[in-house]
């Protein structure tokens, strides 16, 4: 298995794109998000829009759903042997379609649903993907919003957008190798985010396997994530690196 990010900047990141991951399992693939930006990484990877096999979409904010329109018009256009599969919190089904529903709705041959575009797949608890379980955690994002997380054991956590939970970190982090987890960087409080002073607040061994994401531009330039590697326990995401697990 491979995780690559996509992209791992904030909803305002310009140069990193915006926070996704494309994870390659068996013959398959599964994108964690799908904002915009992902088009060009894809390109960069060699890849092509209609080779995205499955999505999951933690949340409905725009910088985590704003290519699935394009997603869904590129494979009616360039279709593969099957639609991608779409696997979203039940939850969330109806408010996504809602949100992409004035772009992909009305077409020249009628009317159409989300369901034309792709395999939509309502997740309760988790899902499987060649042999690989993906658990749906629930995030503390915004308040009355939902919002999740993905637990893939023994391999990784991903966190989504969430405010720190240093309960459940604890709970699982002697379970997964990695924890790719969000913190804005920010000197700002951001009370729908986790701050950097927030993961240092984490024990050693939590901090040593963590990879922040989802934070502001300033930490691209190399020397900027030179100085902050080497001060700091956690890691920085970047765009196009990848991490490899394997099976054991």
């Amino acid at each position: 298995m491979k995780l690559t990010f996509l992209g791992c900047g904030d909803g305002f990141s310009v140069l990193q794109g915006h926070n996704s991951a494309l994870i390659q399992l068996d013959r398959t693939n599964l994108a964690i998000d799908f904002p915009e930006s992902n088009h060009l990484s894809l390109h960069q990877l060699g890849m092509k829009l209609n080779d995205v096999r499955n999505i999951f979409i933690t949340h409905l904010h725009e910088d985590h759903i704003n290519g699935l329109q394009k997603l869904a018009l590129f494979h009616r256009v360039y279709p593969a042997a099957q639609k991608p599969r779409l696997f979203v919190p039940t939850g969330l089904v109806d408010d996504l379609w809602q949100c992409l529903r004035h772009g992909l709705e009305l077409t020249t041959r009628g009317k159409r649903v989300l369901e034309d575009y792709f395999e939509v797949v309502p997740v309760e608890t988790c899902f499987e993907i060649a042999g690989v379980e993906f658990e749906l955690v629930k995030t503390l994002h915004v308040p009355g919003m939902l919002s999740y997380g993905l637990l893939c054991k023994p391999y990784f956590y991903f966190s989504g957008d969430t405010v720190l939970d240093a309960a459940y970190l604890q709970s699982i982090s002697g379970s997964v190798e990695r924890i790719f987890y969000e913190c804005h960087m920010q000197d700002d409080v951001l009370p729908s985010h986790t701050s950097l002073e927030e993961i240092k607040s984490l024990p050693a061994d939590i901090q040593k396997k963590s990879v922040l994401m989802h934070y502001v531009d300033d930490y691209l330039e190399g020397k900027a994530r030179e100085k902050f590697h080497s001060r700091e326990l956690p890691r920085l995401a970047e765009p196009l690196a990848s991490y490899h697990f394997t099976k054991e």
